[in-house]
């Protein structure tokens, strides 16, 4: 491939690229105005000379030199065919065909020219003129192809000059105005002709250049369109859900396959989520966040949450991942579960009634600690055996469970004791739901693979006042729950004892 650059570094000579390649690459582009001009070169310049036959034979007659002159003529004619031959096809392959044929005709021409005016007796005024003529149409008419065409006007100069100096009869200021005319036209006419070459040269390589930057942008733009083209394949197929939101109305701009099924409805779902993105800004790294989505038609979902602020278009938005981990959060909760959760009475155990109280301690409403503990229940045990002792405290689990109100934390402290923490709204509220509680396990008939048995509690009883309490307070409470009950054994058993 031609190199365009090779004319802007300076790579050319005679008014031509140096580069063969690009030489050729610049005149078949502009071969349709090159041709014309070659082929009208051919056409006019070969069909006059061959009509100058008439006025030499009006001169000379038919004598021999007419008719060496006419052969001359013939000749030149048939070089100006071979020229508007070789301009008449396509594209040449090679320029140094259609190089020496120009440069044939030229010279033959410029020769013609010269014997003419040798052999006609035509005055020396009109000598001059067709030499003139001839360089006008050498050099500014027929198109440059080679540097070497631009000496044939000089060396059709020289030749008129001798003719004009064998011209005795010419007076030197005559012919010396001749010369003068001659150099001007050749000094003008080659560098007309030159800078039609680069004229015609350096608009191919605007042209070329352009051409180039249009095929380079459109490559770049197909490349780009392609990468799009990519990566929205590759969002829509990503098996996890992907939403672009706009931030500042949470406006759904795109969504894949996966979170068109695992999101529903999708606006409120980005609303959500963009929520706790608030602020979040393109300089700052990815953000994660677990939530749990879902409601509608949906199935609800924990998911963790990736979301990356982007500028798309101007607009600022959020692209927003999101990886299902309800498996996860799943075994989380069963090990938690596990680890807080007393497996046979399926209440709390010390650890998770901590847990569970610690959101009802922050209230400022009054509170009241209760702390059970059933009355001889290692009687249970050493007579019936663990089993049975087993049986009793999972059907007391259940109805502790069944007995308190939503919002009460109840546990299993160890052993036969437990613990609930109630809202309450007095003193004697607590008072009263305790002695319900010791009056409802006493009347409860406990039906076990023995038989019915029949058990009663003691209930320790301490109060905590209006206020949110400070980190140790659960303890504390436990600490007077525990003397109270103390305080009940030892005044003889199902009974509620206080400690303020």
């Amino acid at each position: 491939m031609a190199d365009p650059a090779s004319f802007a570094a300076g790579r050319v000579r005679g008014g031509v690229f140096v580069d063969p390649a690009c030489e050729l690459a610049c005149v078949a582009a502009n071969w349709p105005m090159v041709s014309a001009r070659l082929r009208e070169l051919a056409l006019y310049g070969g069909a006059s000379l061959l009509l100058l036959s008439l006025v030499d034979l009006a001169l000379l007659g038919a004598t021999p030199v007419w008719g060496a002159l006419l052969a001359a003529r013939i000749a030149v004619a048939a070089a100006a065919l071979a020229l508007w031959h070789a301009a008449r096809g396509g594209v040449p392959s090679r320029l140094s065909r259609l190089r020496g044929t120009l440069l044939a005709f030229e010279a033959l021409a410029a020769a013609l020219m010269l014997a003419d005016s040798a052999l006609l007796p035509l005055p020396a005024v009109d000598t001059a003129i067709g030499a003139l003529t001839m360089l006008v149409a050498l050099y500014t008419f027929a198109p440059l192809l080679t540097p070497t065409a631009l000496w044939i006007g000089p060396a059709l100069t020289l030749g008129f000059v001798g003719l004009l100096l064998r011209d005795a009869a010419y007076a030197p200021p005559a012919w010396a105005a001749a010369l003068l005319l001659l150099a001007l036209a050749n000094l003008g006419g080659w560098r007309i002709a030159l800078q039609q070459a680069r004229s015609l040269r350096l608009a191919w390589l605007d042209r070329e250049a352009l051409r180039r930057a249009m095929a380079e942008r459109a490559r770049v733009e197909d490349a780009l369109r392609a990468s799009e083209s990519r990566l929205r394949l590759l969002f829509d197929a990503a098996p996890l859900p992907m939403l672009l939101v706009r931030q500042h109305d949470a406006a759904v701009l795109r969504h894949n396959v996966a979170a068109t099924r695992w999101l529903q409805p999708l606006d409120e779902t980005a609303t959500a989520v963009l929520r706790l993105c608030t602020g979040l800004r393109a300089d700052q790294p990815m953000q994660q966040i677990e939530l749990r989505l879902g409601g509608g038609v949906a199935q609800p979902h924990d998911a963790l949450l990736s979301a990356r602020a982007l500028d798309i278009d101007g607009e600022a938005c959020v692209l927003i991942g999101m990886t299902d981990i309800s498996a996860l959060k799943t075994l989380q909760r069963e090990l938690t579960e596990l680890a807080e959760i007393d497996a046979l009475t399926a209440l709390p155990n010390r650890r998770g009634f901590a847990a569970r109280s610690a959101a009802l301690l922050q209230r400022s409403t009054p509170l009241a600690l209760l702390m059970l503990d059933l009355d001889h229940f290692k009687r249970v045990n050493d007579t019936h055996g663990h089993a049975v002792g087993d049986e009793v405290l999972a059907q007391v689990g259940a109805l502790l469970g069944h007995h308190m109100r939503h919002g009460d934390v109840m546990g299993r402290h160890g052993g036969e004791e437990f613990v609930a923490l109630l809202g309450v709204a007095s003193r004697a509220s607590a008072r009263e739901a305790a002695e319900r509680l010791r009056a409802y396990i006493e009347a409860h008939p406990f039906a076990t693979s023995v038989g019915v048995l029949r058990l009663s509690v003691s209930i320790g009883l301490t109060l905590r006042e209006t206020g949110p309490s400070e980190p140790g307070a659960l303890a504390a409470l436990l600490t007077r729950a525990d003397a109270a009950l103390y305080r009940a054994k030892q005044r003889g058993r199902n009974r509620v004892e206080t400690l303020e």
